[in-house]
């Protein structure tokens, strides 16, 4: 017992550098030789390089100094002052052990404060790193009942412009569109207006949230068909590779050129794409479409803390959904077919594709 307390002391002061050359030589000496002195030497060591860590051990000493004034009884003081000098020994030990407990527990609980704190702000900073880009009008003030009324008595769309929309566009000549699903998710109208203000009700009839995809149907007799001038390239596109897009952030098309940043989309999705390229409120569902004028995703969403960082899924992916929907619901696999805009300039290319892209209204 007497050894444990003069090596503990020792310890100490070999930590502090109260020793003096000559004792230093002989401790290190001992720590070389035996392997259990010198783990305990670490571990004191490691204990109070946490303390310091932590830009605490200033406070922590001054509850620590409270606790041995608790601990520190008029009886245990007036004993220690008539005890021998091993009992001196003894309490001090023993006010080491106090000290080194109260320590660990004060630290363990810093420490798990600290780890909560930082997981709760990576969580939200993660969190907010993604935003859909639906876009969502705010200038209707007419009741529900009155809008769904208005909607079901006519067939053409209301000329109120809708709760919100976003961006469609044909993946068959016969009226079957693809959008987001986070742009129709509980809708209870749904319009497309292509660029002639031609304007169609549509019903959503297969959604696939995992993916923020819906396909919607034209369910309108006065839609014509036509045939689809693009394909869908199953493909995976190259990083660097120019790409393009063409949406409705506003009441007309707009035209915005970018390129592949990533192949994985956000929080490294392999089903999408990361590209550099200008995107805003309304964009969501637009084409993303290469050089040749096929496409290769769909725009989803855009990063927050980045400007001109927007996220589209893989249109490989979408032609999977396709594949994979009811064969009552299908639409004509028209998107296997070559590229009709290939060898066109892009003007030549847009005036082409502004006939296939759409304005998605929703109404709620």
């Amino acid at each position: 017992m007497k050894e444990e307390m003069s090596l503990l002391r020792d310890i100490e002061r070999y930590l502090e550098g109260e020793m003096s050359e000559q004792e230093k030589t002989a401790f290190e000496e001992l720590r070389r030789t035996n392997p259990l002195i010198n783990k305990q030497v670490e571990e004191h060591q490691l204990f109070l390089l946490h303390l310091g860590n932590y830009g605490q051990r200033q406070q922590l000493q001054a509850k620590l100094n409270r606790i041995h004034q608790q601990l520190d009884m008029p009886a245990l003081r007036q004993q220690a002052q008539e005890s021998n000098q091993a009992a001196k020994r003894l309490s001090i030990r023993r006010r080491t052990i106090t000290n080194l407990a109260a320590a660990a527990c004060i630290a363990l609980v810093t420490s798990l404060s600290t780890i909560a704190v930082i997981q709760n702000v990576t969580r939200n900073k993660s969190t907010a790193q993604y935003e859909d880009v639906r876009r969502v009008l705010n200038n209707i003030q007419r009741s529900q009942n009155a809008l769904i009324n208005d909607i079901n008595s006519k067939s053409k769309a209301p000329l109120n412009p809708g709760t919100y929309g976003g961006t469609g566009f044909a993946v068959s000549g016969n009226g079957y569109i693809v959008t987001n699903y986070h742009v129709v998710a509980g809708a209870d109208s749904v319009y497309v207006q292509n660029t002639k203000g031609e304007a169609f009700k549509a019903v959503s009839i297969f959604e696939d949230i995992s993916s923020d995809l819906a396909i919607l149907k034209i369910a309108d007799s006065t839609f014509k068909s036509q045939p689809l001038p693009y394909a869908l390239k199953p493909q995976s596109v190259k990083i660097g590779e120019e790409v393009f897009t063409m949406g409705f952030p506003r009441d007309e098309i707009v035209y915005g050129k970018g390129y592949i940043s990533a192949k994985t989309g956000f929080n490294g999705d392999t089903t999408a794409y990361q590209v550099s390229i200008p995107v805003n409120p309304g964009n969501s569902g637009a084409p993303l479409l290469d050089s040749k004028g096929d496409v290769v995703g769909i725009v989803t969403g855009k990063q927050t803390t980045s400007d001109g960082i927007a996220f589209a899924v893989k249109s490989a992916h979408l032609k999977h959904l396709l594949d994979e929907m009811p064969k009552d619901k299908q639409p004509r696999k028209e998107w296997n077919h070559k590229s009709h805009l290939d060898g066109m300039n892009r003007v030549d290319q847009i005036k082409k594709l502004e006939d296939f892209v759409y304005m998605v209204k929703v109404y709620n």
